[in-house]
């Protein structure tokens, strides 16, 4: 039997025979990849008929010499690609375990003569009892000879090439048939080799890199946008345009952070429910509500426009879960409308944006002084870049409490309260001591604040839930995580 020793990043993990090793971006993964391009739950290697065999799990592929594989048998040196050709490496070994007695001599390898070095072929280890094939070409061997037998050819009935060299024995995946093709692009000239254009042209596997392949369209479209929109009038348009450029790219940052467990169709449409949603509410109720304070901003007035506007982005949330639960009977992780509320936050910024940034073009176009163009070039960035943020942080926070208060019955309602509460406050604090203060560093601490707040709930949002599964003064239904809780809940 054989020990699997597998190489990742520089750090060196060992796996005894038996063992069922999972490898992915996941944190309860054995193996993490911390690779955005390798699926959530990439593959896993298991002990099967005598030997280690890697399974693809997830949807993104794995490579072996630039070809696409999904399984194939572990060998005594294989290097595999997760992702891509190019994407991160892993060096999988199938060693002998260490306590198992040395083998007896093996057999030379027919053809090389007396005196010749033991042949090192997976198919055949060369010795009476040795184990079944447990090379690169190893994908269907179950059932298929004796242990210690190679079929005639040297591969099993469907199996996949492996890596090296093909046909020579000795190199890691022979398998005694034909070499394995070359990756792409190899063996051509000078340039063809250096700058292989051609080949990922050719390259399947080139077009499934969709997060790569986004750089092209969002490396052009501020270019797109000066051809489109450089003779419009609507001092509007720069804000909806930027703004809509930069929202997917802080949405990205936002579900890499949170980690919901899945995201799929069903998710989509919750998301286009809750940015309609969005903006209609934010423009016959909110807005209204803004609109009826008057006057200048003090402590209370700031605290009414907080709530508002953070009930705005909750309540689209709240009754998409509500409606997933009583309706479609789906409980959905607190993550996950914790995603949700940083879509709700998102669309109300790129809302708001869209009345403010017409001022600042104002004020730029009027400016006198060198310094007021900066402020006001300044503040048309802050509207367009960071108010999305600012607005999907916020959200997003509430958003937790929203799907714990969904989850778990019994304190709903104060549960909700102080998930619109905590981020309505920070909010209240943040336009008020911009009025109160003439420097903008106590707004950047309150900023830091909600920050900070934020991603302490993306790191411990399974944690706060599993104690509130715990914790007698949360009894109530829980969520599908619970079958998995190795602590019962008390008095259960």
């Amino acid at each position: 039997m054989s020990d699997l020793h597998v190489t990742s990043d520089g750090r060196l993990y060992s796996f005894a025979p038996g063992s069922i090793v999972k490898v992915g971006r996941s944190s309860d993964n054995d193996i993490v990849v911390n690779d955005p391009t390798v699926s959530r739950r990439h593959a896993q290697v298991s002990w099967e008929a005598g030997g280690w065999v890697w399974q693809n799990a997830g949807q993104a592929p794995t490579f072996l010499s630039g070809q696409p594989v999904a399984r194939f048998g572990v060998g005594p040196l294989v290097d595999v690609c997760l992702a891509a050709p190019q994407g991160p490496v892993l060096r999988l070994q199938a060693a002998p375990s260490q306590d198992q007695a040395p083998p007896p001599t093996a057999l030379a390898d027919p053809g090389q003569g007396a005196g010749a070095t033991p042949a090192t072929n997976l198919g055949a280890q060369g010795y009476p009892g040795a184990p079944a094939p447990v090379g690169a070409g190893y994908a269907a061997a179950a059932g298929y000879g004796p242990p210690g037998a190679t079929p005639p050819g040297g591969a099993y009935p469907g199996a996949v090439p492996g890596p090296g060299a093909g046909g020579v024995p000795g190199m890691p995946g022979y398998l005694g048939g034909a070499p394995v093709p070359p990756y792409p692009g190899a063996g051509g000239s000078f340039f063809q080799t250096l700058v292989p254009i051609k080949s990922w042209l050719h390259d399947r596997s080139f077009f499934t890199q969709g997060i790569r392949l986004l750089m092209i369209p969002y490396a052009l479209l501020p270019l797109i946008f000066l051809g489109l929109f450089s003779n419009s009038s609507n001092l509007q348009t720069p804000g909806w345009a930027y703004s809509l450029y930069v929202a997917p790219l802080w949405l990205l940052a936002f579900w890499y952070l949170i980690r919901p467990p899945q995201i799929g169709i069903r998710e989509f449409w919750i998301a286009i429910f809750i940015i309609v949603w969005t903006v209609i509410w934010l423009h016959a109720v909110t807005i209204n509500i803004n609109d009826a304070l008057g006057g200048t901003l003090n402590l209370p007035k700031a605290l009414v426009v907080g709530y508002n506007e953070e009930s705005t982005k909750a309540i689209p949330v709240l009754v998409a879960a509500m409606f997933m639960l009583k309706v479609r009977k789906v409980k959905l992780d607190a993550r996950t409308w914790m995603l949700m509320g940083t879509v709700a936050g998102l669309t109300f910024g790129i809302v708001e944006q869209s009345i403010y940034t017409p001022l600042a073009i104002v004020g730029i176009a009027r400016a006198t002084t060198a310094s007021m163009a900066v402020g006001d070039t300044l503040l048309f960035a802050f509207r367009v870049f960071v108010d999305g943020f600012q607005h999907a942080v916020w959200a997003g926070i509430s958003g937790f409490f929203v799907g714990v208060a969904v989850n778990y019955r019994k304190l709903r309602i104060p549960i909700l309260l102080l998930g619109v509460s905590i981020p309505a406050v920070l909010h209240a604090l943040n336009d008020w001591t911009l009025t109160i203060f003439s420097t903008v560093w106590v707004t950047v601490l309150i900023q830091a604040l909600s920050i900070l707040l934020f991603l302490g709930y993306t790191l411990a949002a399974s944690s706060i839930e599993r104690n509130v599964r715990r914790s007698p003064t949360f009894r109530g239904q829980s969520i599908v995580m619970e079958r998995f809780s190795s602590v019962p809940p008390p008095n259960s």
